[in-house]
């Protein structure tokens, strides 16, 4: 019997700390813990080791379709009150399948999720080349040096410092041609800002 080539997503019973933030793979954020039963939800994941979901909350339509998982790396801070500041790194993307807003016996909600589709990659060479022309850092290892045929877009959206909303609109595009525009567009805005802070640079040095 011949397997299917394309597998499965992974599905995930998570804890749910519904926010306004997105958090891409490999992202780091800090965060600042002062609800109940977000301090109830905090300490256990500290004890266990284990990661938990962040659906996230658009301004006018609540908790979306989409969120990350995510683990925290470091307790920066608590006070006498259990209110805490941690860092988060983001693990993977995932698409809402179900939300409880309360699970038993516990304070906070949970979700039931499956990992989202993360073929973010890209030959196009107008990206390529706009990523080396602004010297974007989406490597650690190698710069803006590209080792491959193909990049990362999530890579690439890292670096640019999106809004929340924007990273939503993004994850949003199904289509690999739509996505590409989007980061297009994000380069060329971003060559655009420098063109502008070099003018005004150069007219500063002239008066």
């Amino acid at each position: 019997m011949r397997k299917d080539s394309k597998m499965k997503p992974s599905v995930y019973k998570l804890s749910a700390f519904p926010l306004n933030v997105i958090v891409f793979p490999d992202e780091e954020i800090p965060l600042r813990i002062f609800e109940p039963r977000y301090k109830q939800l905090i300490s256990e994941h500290l004890e266990n080791s284990t990661p938990f979901g962040i659906p996230y909350i658009d301004s006018k339509t609540g908790i979306t379709h989409i969120g990350s998982q995510v683990e925290i790396i470091k307790l920066v801070g608590q006070n006498g009150n259990g209110d805490m500041v941690i860092t988060i790194k983001g693990k993977t993307l995932f698409k809402i399948l179900d939300y409880f807003p309360v699970l038993p016996n516990k304070l906070y909600g949970g979700l039931i999720s499956e990992t989202l589709d993360n073929d973010f990659s890209t030959t196009n060479p107008d990206i390529a080349v706009m990523v080396k022309k602004l010297k974007l850092n989406i490597s650690p290892k190698f710069g803006t040096l590209i080792v491959s045929d193909s990049m990362n877009m999530l890579d690439i959206a890292k670096v640019l410092m999106l809004k929340a909303t924007e990273k939503y609109k993004f994850l949003n595009l199904t289509n690999r041609l739509d996505r590409e525009q989007f980061i297009l567009n994000q380069l060329n805005f971003i060559e655009l800002i420098r063109a502008q802070e070099t003018k005004l640079e150069n007219n500063f040095q002239l008066n």
